[in-house]
This record gives structure tokens, sequence and C-alpha cells, in this order.
């Protein structure tokens, strides 16, 4: 399979919070209402698809490290469109970079609104892998995650 990899183009710090507050609101409406209000506030339909999968895997980062997780896998799987599993850098994906950049610095000195960051870090599958460790009184500490994510309409978008 074949797709149309695109060249990362940075997204300023003040576009992660705008996203993030976009997506907040159309929240309870679903991820197309999600990516249609990401979209009417200037995204293109894919920063709008990447905003949503990884501003919840760059929002739990910090989280995870301070519960003890220590290693991440640098690349994301992504099940494609014909269900085979592809890779790509985290790294690479601007989204994810900036919002990492962000959710640090939300961390140490509150740069969003505190209910917008809760909102999208718990959406975290890695953040709720985690908790239900936690919950079953497993140690995380010292612990390594690997990022998966399963809507196809994403491999459409990386970033290569």
């Amino acid at each position: 399979m074949k797709l149309p990899w695109r060249k990362a183009k940075p997204m300023p710090e003040a576009q992660i919070v705008l996203a993030a507050e976009v997506i907040a609101k159309a929240w309870d409406a679903g991820e197309d209402a999600q990516v249609a209000a990401l979209r009417r506030s200037g995204f293109d339909e894919g920063q709008a698809r990447r905003l949503l999968a990884f501003l919840p895997i760059a929002f739990s980062r910090p989280i995870l490290e301070e519960l003890g997780v220590v290693d991440f896998d640098p690349n994301v799987s992504v099940s494609g469109p014909d269900g085979t599993f592809l890779k790509a850098k985290l790294m690479r994906q601007p989204e994810y970079v900036q919002g990492l950049k962000v959710a640090r610095d939300h961390r140490n000195k509150g740069v969003m609104d505190h209910e917008v960051y809760k909102l999208i870090a718990s959406s975290s599958a890695d953040l709720n892998a985690v908790d239900n460790a936690l919950n079953e009184v497993a140690d995380v500490t010292g612990a390594t995650i690997a990022t998966s994510l399963l809507d196809a309409k994403i491999a459409f978008h990386l970033i290569r």
C-alpha cells in the first residue's frame, strides 16, 4: 500500500492551544464534528486528523513520566485502510512535537485552560493503560510505552 507522505510544517504553540480549545468545545459531538470545527478554525484536513490523533498522546506524556514511565517508543503504529500496520516517527508529526512542548509548558507554568488539557490528556489510550495497571496495583516505574492508532483515516495524513 502506497500512501501520500507529506513533509512537516512547524505548528506554533498558539495553534496547539486553539486546536485543543476547539476540540474540547466539540468533544461530545464526535470526531467528524471535531474535524469540521478544526477546519472552520483554519486547520487543513491533515492537521485536523493529526491533532485529534496526536494531542492526547502528547498531552499525556508528562503525566506518564510523572507516574514513572521512562521509555517511549519513538514510532507510532497505525492501522492502514487495508488493515496492514504502518509505522511513523512521532517526532515527525508537528502536532505531536508542539503538543508535547505545550503539555510540558502547561505542567510547569499553566499555559492553557487546565480543564481542556485534562479532557484531552485523559482521552489517551496510553494513559488509560497505565491507569488500569496502577488500579491493579502494578508498578509502572521504569515502564515502556508503545503507541498504536486504530483509526485508518489518520494513515493518509501521517508525515514521514
